[in-house]
């Protein structure tokens, strides 16, 4: 699929050209564009569009969804926090999410207090989140999340967690956190807008079990995958234990060592 990369003012335009030449996506004037998927770099944020839907999505820490959950999500009492083994009187666990996405899990759990490494191998959706860290990084809360752990890799998962196999045992995670995309079973007018531009520009995880496999020789205490309700597993490999929500669950694999 062509991405184009455009701009809506002088101010802009340098950031989406160094974009547009590292990634080797073409630049356009926005008025012009004919692409499906577009990124466009604004003077508030940068965006991801999808023409043929006339939609936009941009990540934002402070405001909307991602605010609302982190002020009344329920803190440690949620589903993600018991999933990823977060308990009282305990350090927080350090997670890789290595299907980071938009960034929301990853998000809701460094709010909690775990330190946490994001791995998204898009180009496109990291910059979404770079520009997002950058807009909120000004907020003292944000400021502290950081402090603390919020390190966004755009790379392969897969090529990440076998290089960090071989590197220094206290990089290695508690847990590795699983959000794989797969395709939808049936078309659903209630999937969102962002769902549908991910799946637009990302495809489904062909790769994950190969992923999966690498998690579980990488991680130090547990995997956590995150599936809707109902869905199958994600491999032959049964849990050990689920955590269930109304409209998902979160299939936890306990490492044995």
């Amino acid at each position: 699929m062509t991405i184009s990369i455009s701009y809506d003012s002088e101010a802009t335009k340098p950031a989406a050209f160094n974009f547009s030449k590292a990634h080797h996506y073409p630049l356009v004037d926005t008025k012009e564009n004919s692409t499906t998927i577009n990124l466009n770099f604004t003077k508030d944020y940068v965006e991801l569009r999808d023409l043929e839907k006339d939609t936009a999505i941009h990540i934002d820490f402070l405001s909307g969804e991602l605010a609302h959950r982190q002020q009344f999500g329920g803190g440690r009492g949620q589903a993600i926090a018991k999933a990823v083994g977060i308990k009282q009187g305990i350090p927080c666990p350090t997670i890789i999410d290595a299907t980071a996405g938009l960034a929301k899990d990853a998000y809701i759990l460094a709010c909690l207090g775990c330190s946490m490494t994001l791995i998204e191998r898009s180009p496109v959706i990291s910059e979404l989140i770079n520009d997002a860290v950058n807009r909120a990084e000004q907020d003292e809360h944000f400021r502290n999340i950081l402090k603390n752990g919020f390190k966004i890799v755009s790379q392969s998962s897969i090529d990440y967690l076998k290089q960090l196999k071989l590197s220094s045992n206290n990089l290695i995670p508690d847990v590795v956190y699983l959000d794989p995309m797969f395709p939808e079973r049936k078309k659903s007018a209630a999937v969102k807008k962002n769902m549908q531009i991910l799946q637009k520009l990302l495809g489904h995880d062909s790769d994950i079990q190969e992923l999966f496999n690498i998690a579980l020789q990488t991680a130090k205490k547990r995997v956590v995958v995150k599936r809707p309700k109902g869905a199958p597993l994600i491999s032959e490999k049964k849990p050990d234990y689920t955590v269930d929500t109304k409209k998902m669950r979160y299939d936890i694999y306990l490492i044995k060592n």
